[in-house]
């Protein structure tokens, strides 16, 4: 679950808390942890009563209407062949799916899979796609295989996982005419974005966990370096965002005895600014996902009540799109100041150590290295945030001319995420080295040596490995 200042709430116990939790669809809207739950953990799912009556209803609504209306994908061909009339049976369903399942690119990690396989089954929840209560029922037996379904990135443009979806659909089907599936399955069950949806979600717990070791560090650095406590003033927040005085609040140095400066550099002072848009950002992102995920995600759209059908252009995520769009410029901005934070660590002026956090050597270089490494990660992630922006396509003979390239602006979010881990990794390693910050923090990895020159890349990667567990310790409070 979410808390209100948009963060995972950890210290309460969430919807599904453990492998041993079922979480019920269809009665209450998923949240961020309960994918995480589900894709991590390996906790398990099942429709509620109401979800099951509403995948049957919104079945015979739509084979109801296909008898008085012409209904695109089922009584029509689809994209540029929406005007002719067909005939659907179960070998023209299992057709279409044929022809739309083209797969190449990277396979999906089992993760995004089983995060997929959620909430597509969450959206069938909602009633609105018609798909038969057979191939919902194999949708969620699928989580449960032994042999979990396959699928790859690839062919998305921010308008359905067509590609991903017909394959996902040929798999739980076994690509038998006999399968558990319906004549009129084929177009509804792939009008989803459920993987791109799916690799949203689980990019943004990483960078949620990122924000928070974020958060531990610029704490633990204004305690160690003794910045200007007023920077972190509460008053000064009280009409800020609420993810700004937030920040503010945990990262306030715990000693306000005098500080060494009147005023810190720009990667200190702004700390809660930057941060805090970071949060925002990450929030915006969040509810335009959870918007998808707990909707009824179709064209066309079944209404059970109103016995109606409308053809809608739902699958367009162009929301979520510009929201990744935010979260990168945010992240790049405040990797900026993360970089030059780092090279606070590194000036003998703020931290009255050897240059580089060395051992004295008169020409040693101790923790340099870790500057190249976190600028190498900030070229990375501002060239994915500069990539970012609208385009458009013209495709099936133009009956898409434009795409929101929303599963391309995911991807770009989570490679900025992973360079902006590797970026607060290498900080880490760096604040260590100064006398008292390892008394601020806890679940920092072993140390491989002390301050003398010396290969920093196995100590780095056990720290990015352990970046996630990293808390302040109670000298901080």
């Amino acid at each position: 679950m979410i808390d209100a200042k948009g963060r995972s709430n950890r210290a309460t116990a969430p919807a599904a808390a453990s492998a041993g939790v079922t979480i019920v669809l269809g009665d209450q809207p998923l949240q961020l942890d309960d994918i995480r739950v589900f894709a991590e953990d390996g906790a398990r799912a099942e429709y509620s009563a109401a979800a099951v009556d509403a995948i049957a209803l919104a079945h015979d609504t739509l084979l109801h209407l296909a008898e008085t209306r012409p209904v695109y994908g089922l009584s029509t061909g689809v994209g540029a062949r929406r005007s002719v009339a067909v005939v659907r049976d179960r070998a023209s369903c299992l057709r279409l799916w044929r022809s739309h399942a083209l797969q190449y690119g990277p396979a999906v990690d089992a993760e995004r899979v089983r995060a997929m396989l959620l909430i597509r089954a969450n959206q069938l929840a909602q009633g609105g796609s018609g798909v038969s209560p057979a191939l919902a029922g194999a949708l969620l037996a699928a989580t449960t295989r032994e042999d979990p379904p396959t699928v790859a990135f690839g062919g998305a443009l921010g308008t359905g996982d067509l590609g991903a979806l017909a394959a996902l659909a040929l798999q739980i089907t076994a690509d038998e005419p006999s399968g558990p599936f319906a004549a009129s399955d084929g177009l509804p069950f792939m009008s989803s974005s459920a993987l791109t949806l799916a690799d949203a979600a689980l990019t943004l717990v990483d960078l949620d966990r990122a924000i928070d070791a974020a958060m531990v560090l610029g704490a633990a650095t204004a305690t160690t370096l003794r910045t200007t406590a007023e920077h972190f003033a509460a008053a000064a927040f009280a009409d800020r965002y609420p993810a700004m005085r937030d920040a503010a609040t945990r990262l306030a140095p715990s000693d306000t005895g005098p500080s060494a400066r009147v005023q810190d550099p720009f990667s200190m002072r702004l700390l809660p600014q930057s941060l805090g848009s970071v949060r925002l950002s990450w929030e915006r992102c969040r509810d335009a996902m959870l918007a998808e995920v707990n909707s009824a995600h179709e064209n066309p759209r079944v209404f059970i009540r109103e016995e109606q059908v409308a053809h809608t252009g739902n699958f367009y995520t162009v929301d979520l799109e510009l929201a990744c769009g935010t979260a990168l410029r945010a992240l790049a901005q405040d990797a900026s100041l993360l970089l030059a934070r780092l090279g606070l660590l590194m000036n003998p002026r703020y931290t009255g150590q050897a240059e580089f956090l060395g051992d004295g050597t008169p020409d040693a270089t101790g923790a340099m290295m870790l500057e190249y490494v976190a600028a190498a990660a900030l070229a990375d992630i501002r060239d994915l945030a500069a990539a970012h922006g609208g385009h458009g396509v013209h495709l099936s003979l133009g009956a898409e001319e434009h795409a929101p390239f929303t599963p391309q602006a995911v991807r770009r979010l989570r490679l900025a995420t992973e360079s902006y881990r590797t970026m607060l990794a290498c900080f880490a390693v760096a604040l260590r080295r100064l006398p008292g910050a390892e008394d601020l923090l806890r679940g920092l990895p072993e140390r491989h040596g002390g301050l003398e020159d010396r290969d920093l890349s196995s100590e780095l990667a056990d720290t990015a490995s352990a970046l996630d567990r990293i808390r302040l310790g109670e000298s901080h409070e």
